[in-house]
């Protein structure tokens, strides 16, 4: 069986906006629902195209993924980037396309108050940070250092397929008895800046909620059957905001 896992990374809670918006998004239920769709025996391969969203809810996709009890196959078709790669991580086997890209970088946060709240955001940041090398040295192994690793974050290193199978966070590429993996150049440099500009059109949870409020207030439907409730006036609208910050850790920051 295959499942898309097109667009944002997103948490259960925020994917009725998205919906709303037909903004392509999936959250940790998408893949619970996919795990529980697949027959019995049959392997799931998730399709992935996204260049990240929130880290936390990667995180709980990575951990579902690595208690599955069927075998799990990531296949990056175009791009993985940010927390879409913990998503990735979480298969049993991942494999690329000749063509995919995969991005890893270090977590940001949007941070307001005094010196000692942005101190408390410093901290958060490296236990991301953390964490999320933890599931990369464990899919890495012997082939990239923790330290090696904790480097490519810092410069928001963009790779081919065969560089990231290098490093071991790819596993095998597609068709690669059939082509010379060498003969594969790295286009990064070319494509960072319009990638880059697209990533930066994404908007964030809290900027939809904003924008849905707005449109209910002039007349449009309110948003039905998606996952999770919508806010039903300003009151709550803002008690959702409030909630949301932590989530503004969108291990997308370094492509704005």
């Amino acid at each position: 069986m295959r499942k898309q896992l097109n667009g944002e990374v997103v948490s259960d809670q925020d994917l009725w906006l998205y919906q709303f918006f037909e903004v392509p998004a999936f959250s940790p239920q998408t893949v619970r629902e996919a795990l529980e769709e697949a027959p019995e025996g049959e392997e799931l391969v998730l399709e992935i195209n996204s260049g990240g969203g929130s880290v936390f809810a990667g995180f709980e996709m990575y951990s579902v993924l690595q208690r599955a009890q069927r075998k799990t196959v990531a296949e990056i078709q175009s791009l993985a980037a940010s927390a879409a790669t913990v998503v990735m991580l979480g298969c049993q086997e991942v494999v690329a396309s000749p063509v995919a890209q995969v991005m890893i970088h270090l977590p940001s946060v949007t941070t307001e108050g005094d010196r000692y709240d942005h101190q408390d955001s410093i901290g958060l940041l490296d236990s991301v940070t953390d964490s999320i090398l933890n599931a990369y040295t464990l899919k890495c192994g012997p082939r990239s250092s923790r330290d090696e690793l904790r480097r490519l974050m810092k410069t928001s290193a963009w790779m081919t397929a065969p560089e990231a199978k290098g490093l071991g966070l790819v596993d095998g590429i597609l068709g690669e008895d059939e082509i010379d993996p060498a003969a594969i150049l790295n286009c990064a440099g070319g494509v960072c800046h319009g990638i880059r500009a697209m990533a930066a059109g994404h908007a964030s949870p809290a900027v939809l909620r904003q924008e849905y409020a707005r449109l209910v207030a002039q007349g449009k439907a309110p948003a039905r059957g998606g996952i999770g409730e919508e806010p039903k006036d300003e009151t709550e609208l803002q008690e959702a905001k409030a909630k949301l910050e932590l989530e503004k850790i969108r291990f997308f920051g370094g492509l704005q």
